[in-house]
């Protein structure tokens, strides 16, 4: 019997954030996502989608507000 052409495909490593935090549910619109990816796509190496939010939100903190 041959092996299954799913025996050689790796797992993805999961990768979570260092400290433990707590979990926000937020709804997102599909532009929105679309956005995130782009941002994320464009990051150096890549990132996760859940990284690039993170990341955003960081950079919004940072702001000066007006």
């Amino acid at each position: 019997m041959s092996k299954s052409s799913y025996d050689n495909i790796t797992k993805p490593v999961r990768r979570r954030s260092a400290v433990a935090g707590t979990l926000v549910g937020v709804r997102l619109q599909a532009d929105q996502i679309k956005a995130i990816d782009a941002w994320a796509s464009k990051q150096r190496p890549p990132v996760t989608r859940p990284e690039a939010i993170r990341g955003i939100i960081e950079l919004g903190l940072k702001v000066a507000p007006k």
